[in-house]
């Protein structure tokens, strides 16, 4: 989500100075061509991936300044318990939502939009003969290899191209062609056709995707305006240009057009291609009855659409290439402790956290801890000391490892009772391990034998300084019910207890059995 975040930011920056940069240069020229090109790159940029990503802090509106951290253990199994957990909204997810639920309504209106289109289309009639006949030859002008499907019909829409799935077809409303002459008729169809032959219904694609992706972004919808207008600018004058002899018959079409309409339109976000742009007609029919330029672009525009297309690449890492250094400090905290047991990670989640971290006994698998607003430093030098570790913070990731080529550390306490520590034993860590004096063999379930179902029993037994065994954890099975075996099996065994220093002590010490088939 924050990838998307800071695309979306990135190129909304970017589309917005070359929005303020386009708007300024159409303010120098009068040629509709390159203001199709500058607010068509707009759009582009919008859509680009950038080169680079700009950072978006973004606070945790989940919890505020003054409540304590929350803790969130995950451990396979049951019965572990916190003394303090919270409610934590990530903002990105909400943003997120939010999005996705705008750009569905974009979509979804364009298709609303598509369905009714079609519905028209279902009671439209192939264009009269006549009409046929001059959309041919008008095709044929402006170097078409085809003339398109041409149909008529009754509704009060625009006259325009629909494309679907690469299907183009030039819908014409009746009522409209029957007030206009036979001059104004070829006006109206030769605009229309200038649109197919620029392909400006492919770029309907890129508007929606636009709109659709950028629906909160004021610049998406200003390009989409600016780049429709100018596609109107640049079929009046390829209109101009091929019927000069029509250009006042051209005006009087399109001042019939807005009044057959009177005020109708379809929304920005239609895939279908309106004729006119009725907030533009006196403009438009200065253009028309003027000498209009040429629809080329001039060596200077052409240099100036390139500096622009270059800014729209080379501005990116000018906007990133000082990225501030990011502040976790609000942000959950991962611990990663290499080379340690369940016990041994509880035992440091709770040391640095500062809960009481409870775990029911048989309580296996691993640990995921969320922890904000903590001490993290202090207490993680704590750590280093008392264990001969080191530890380093990469982002939001704490790594807690024993140091390369370091000597194996005496065993530290990891649970604490009322008289009595228990010290894990670590192989060559200090402590000799104890030795077994009565090893009772589990029974083997006569159910399981059945089954087939054999294997090891893996568990930690915590002896104390007598050489008794007091609880029972298991860590690997093949089923519970070995499970069960072994601990019957284990709680009757007899050791002679771990020493460290010459003394006993007690010990979480780990033994195997395996139940075999004979």
């Amino acid at each position: 989500m924050e990838t998307l975040l800071n695309f979306g930011l990135t190129n909304a920056l970017i589309a917005a100075l070359l929005a303020v940069a386009a708007a300024t240069i159409a303010r120098f020229t009068r040629r509709p061509a390159l203001w199709y090109t500058l607010w068509l790159v707009v759009l582009l940029r919008l859509l680009a991936p950038p080169l680079f990503a700009v950072n978006l802090p973004i606070p945790d509106f989940g919890r505020s300044a003054g409540e304590s951290g929350a803790a969130v253990i995950a451990v396979s199994g049951v019965g572990v318990s916190l003394a303090d957990s919270g409610f934590s909204l990530d903002p990105r997810a909400v943003i997120a939502l939010v999005w996705a639920a705008g750009a569905l309504m974009v979509i979804g209106f364009a298709i609303a939009q598509s369905v009714q289109l079609r519905q028209i289309l279902a009671a439209s009639e192939p264009a009269s003969p006549e009409i046929a006949s001059r959309v041919a030859v008008l095709s044929r002008r402006l170097g078409l290899r085809r003339a398109p499907p041409t149909v008529q019909v009754l509704d009060l829409v625009p006259p325009m191209l629909w494309a679907f799935l690469g299907s183009v077809r030039l819908i014409l409303p009746s009522d409209l062609l029957a007030r206009l002459d036979p001059k104004q008729t070829d006006t109206l169809l030769a605009h229309e056709l200038a649109h197919l032959s620029r392909r400006d219904h492919w770029v309907r694609h890129l508007e929606l995707a636009a709109l659709a992706f950028f629906w909160w972004n004021p610049i998406a919808w200003w390009a989409t305006k600016r780049v429709r207008r100018a596609q109107e600018l640049c079929c009046d004058q390829r209109v101009a240009e091929l019927l000069p002899e029509n250009r006042r018959a051209y005006a009087d079409c399109l001042v019939e057009t807005a009044r057959f309409l009177s005020g109708r339109r379809l929304p920005l976000g239609s895939p279908a291609r309106a004729m006119a742009d009725m907030t533009q007609m006196k403009g438009r029919i200065r253009m028309i009855m003027s000498n209009p330029h040429s629809r080329r672009l001039s060596l200077t525009s052409k240099i100036a659409a390139s500096v622009i297309l270059v800014a729209a690449v080379a501005i990116t890492p000018m906007l990133t290439a000082q990225p501030e250094e990011r502040d976790y400090s609000g942000e959950p905290i991962s611990l990663s402790i290499k080379d340690a047991d369940l016990n041994d990670v509880l035992a440091t989640l709770a040391k640095i956290s500062g809960y009481e971290i409870l775990v029911e006994p048989g309580i296996t698998g691993t640990v995921t801890m969320n922890v904000d607003q903590v001490p993290w430093d202090g207490a993680l030098v704590s750590i280093v000391q008392d264990q001969g570790l080191e530890w380093e913070r990469q982002g939001n990731q704490i790594i807690v490892r024993r140091p390369a080529g370091s000597q194996e550390p005496k065993p530290a306490p990891v649970v604490k009772g009322d008289t009595t520590t228990v010290y894990k034993y670590v192989e060559g860590g200090g402590i000799e391990p104890p030795k077994a004096l009565e090893k009772l063999p589990p029974k083997y379930p006569p159910e399981m034998r059945k089954q087939g179902i054999s294997g090891p029993v893996v568990a930690e037994l915590v002896i104390d300084q007598n050489g008794v065994v007091g609880d029972v954890a298991i860590q690997e099975s093949p089923a519970e019910e070995l499970s069960a075996a072994a601990t019957e099996a284990f709680e009757q065994w007899a050791f002679e207890p771990a020493t460290m220093d010459g003394k006993p002590v007690a010990v979480r010490y780990i033994v195997t059995v395996d139940f075999k088939l004979k």
